[in-house]
């Protein structure tokens, strides 16, 4: 039996082995990047948001982590500001499998209130290659695809009554898949699914399909220096980068101190500090890049109010499973008077827009018509 001090040795050194192994990694990852997309593509002219304006996609999974996104990212994020992607389950994996309480759906929906998208992650964050492979594709679909769908239709916010908006993307469990399963909820279920690394890990806009991304959370030692890396070669490429994380903690937060046990000590290393966030945001904004959640890389827009939805679908005599950015940003009048409107989420898509008529609706929160750089003229 090992004494304490060799024991102590040991993990060290394993440690030292373990950081020098995710370093070499990230620094693969890194050059295979620079390498498979080559040359500087980036139109420096005529760049619209949503269709050719290079972004980030930063992506947070698990959400019986939500108190964390929403304690330590909420006022970093703003308000469509650095738009996020959470990947959502419906239960808590560490306080006995319970379900999400009315608190934590409520700061769900008001994250979603706040620009940023809440995606599916499987009803019980089953590992869909391993769940499919034992019971099938069919069963995946109706024990983790299905229930949390039905799920999120029918929560709404204590206060408000927001309801969830229909997940346009999914991103698989522990990046678990395989291309039977993208194609079995791609595009019956989703347009977008998201796993770990492939290719040359950048997302073109208005993709359908399978979306790669970079994990960076401490336990990956994808340093700050590569992440910056990472963004200029997507920024150079004219494409999109999606940055997976967990819990947002600050470093000195001990993971112990929520009294989840042990059961939790491997996820509780799955992190990134809001300091390291603000280093991100800053090397972005800093870029002339754009934060974008996963359904907007994807190309689809998507809207809080229903009503609101309606009335753009009716416009675009649009009959098609999602409303497509492309189809809205170059729109310069819209009439959305009478319709019954409480929310403009949406309506920042389009960028064109010079007129607005919203009388006879139910709007408190104009905010977002500040979003659209060519209106001059709102009747409300």
């Amino acid at each position: 039996m090992l004494d304490k001090k060799a024991l102590i040795k040991k993990t060290l050194n394993y440690v030292k082995e373990y950081k020098y192994i995710g370093r070499y990694r990230a620094e693969k990852i890194i050059y295979n990047m620079e390498r498979s997309n080559g040359e500087n593509t980036y139109l420096t002219e005529n760049l619209v948001p949503y269709i050719n304006k290079s972004g980030v996609v930063l992506s947070f999974d698990d959400s019986f982590r939500v108190k964390h996104w929403y304690q330590y990212g909420k006022e970093i994020f703003g308000f469509y500001d650095v738009k996020a992607t959470f990947n959502i389950n419906a239960f808590h994996p560490f306080e006995n499998n319970r379900m999400h309480t009315q608190e934590e759906i409520d700061m769900l929906l008001e994250l979603q209130s706040n620009g940023h998208e809440i995606v599916h992650h499987g009803y019980k964050h089953r590992n869909a290659f391993q769940y499919s492979k034992n019971f099938g594709v069919n069963k995946w679909i109706e024990d983790d695809i299905i229930p949390l769908l039905d799920w999120m239709e029918n929560q709404s916010h204590s206060k408000t009554g927001n309801k969830f908006k229909k997940p346009i993307s999914f991103a698989f469990p522990g990046s678990a898949y395989d291309k039977k399963l993208t194609s079995a909820i791609i595009p019956q279920y989703f347009k977008a699914t998201r796993g770990h690394l492939r290719d040359n890990n950048l997302a073109t806009f208005g993709e359908t399909g399978f979306i790669p991304s970079i994990c960076i959370d401490q336990n990956y030692f994808f340093e700050l220096k590569n992440i910056k890396k990472a963004i200029k070669i997507a920024k150079n490429a004219g494409k999109n980068l999606v940055l997976m994380c967990h819990s947002i903690l600050p470093d000195e937060c001990n993971w112990d101190d929520f009294g989840w046990g042990k059961d939790s000590e491997i996820a509780g290393k799955y992190r990134i500090s809001p300091r390291v966030l603000k280093e991100i945001i800053n090397e972005v904004k800093g870029n002339d890049m754009e934060f974008y959640t996963l359904a907007e890389v994807s190309g689809a827009a998507t809207f809080i109010d229903r009503n609101l939805e309606k009335s753009i679908r009716d416009i675009l005599s649009c009959q098609n499973e999602w409303v497509m950015i492309k189809d809205l940003v170059s729109l310069r009048e819209l009439d959305l008077s009478n319709k019954g409107i409480s929310n403009l989420d949406g309506i920042q898509y389009f960028l064109e827009l010079e007129s607005i008529d919203l009388r006879g609706n139910n709007i408190e929160d104009y905010r977002l018509l500040e979003k659209l750089p060519k209106l001059k003229r709102i009747l409300m």
